[in-house]
């Protein structure tokens, strides 16, 4: 079943995109556009998508948190295209 336009969170498009995205680059770099309009429903999808969890708390806390899991995972990501 798909959604239409009028069913969609505002931040579905962004929030699948990030899970399509290949690198932990591109996923950073739509966590930031992302940053202003998060919820704990984003958070707890964008972690389970990376195996961690975000403890609840505080939005910015959790952003930060999340933020700092990608920054390490992109620190040990090999280019698969190399």
């Amino acid at each position: 079943m798909e959604l239409d336009n009028e069913q969609k969170p505002a931040q579905f498009d962004e929030l699948m995109a990030f899970l399509d995205a290949d690198t932990y680059d591109e996923k950073l770099e739509i966590l930031y556009r992302m940053q202003l309009d998060l919820n704990d429903y984003l958070i707890d999808t964008m972690a389970v998508s990376l195996d961690v969890v975000i403890p609840e708390g505080d939005i910015d806390e959790r952003y930060r948190q999340l933020k700092g899991c990608l920054q390490a995972k992109q620190k040990y990501e090999i280019n698969r295209f190399r």
